[in-house]
């Protein structure tokens, strides 16, 4: 099964620092993003290459994220283990920060390998669209978040 690719951008009205505290508090992604039930660290490390995270999907499903690269105040990987409930195999996912005319530009890039041969390549566009609108909301829920803590 071929791998897919999905990348969304925003401009943010927040400054750089503020967006990347949000991000860099890895294992509470949720607590400021309602497209998640909940977020919680595996193990002790917080941060950083090797951080792991267990991400409960909403309507259902959890992935465990390990993140690869860690570039800070700039960049985060990580590489995804989506549970069986998850309509794919495996995801990596790539965050950047810019700095950005006196706000910040985010992209947000994911790559997935969907499940279930044929069907698969039937399902990918519809999980395209899903997953597309999803991240968008994710970005516009940091924003939000970020210019709130100032």
């Amino acid at each position: 099964m071929p791998e897919r690719r999905l990348e969304v951008q925003r401009r943010m009205a927040a400054s750089p620092a503020s967006v990347w505290a949000l991000y860099a508090d890895f294992p509470n992604l949720a607590t400021h993003w309602n497209g998640l039930r909940t977020t919680k660290a595996i193990g002790n490390q917080a941060s950083g290459v090797g951080a792991r995270r267990r991400v409960e999907l909403k309507p259902m499903g959890s992935m465990e994220e390990t993140v690869t690269v860690w570039d800070e105040g700039r960049r985060i990987d990580t590489r995804n283990q989506p549970s069986a409930l998850v309509p794919f195999s495996r995801a990596e996912s790539t965050l950047t920060l810019e700095p950005d005319e006196g706000g910040t530009l985010v992209r947000f890039g994911y790559r997935y390998v969907p499940r279930g041969g044929p069907l698969g390549r039937v399902t990918g566009p519809l999980i395209d669209r899903m997953l597309t609108a999803t991240f968008t909301d994710m970005l516009a829920a940091t924003e939000k978040a970020a210019l709130a803590k100032g």
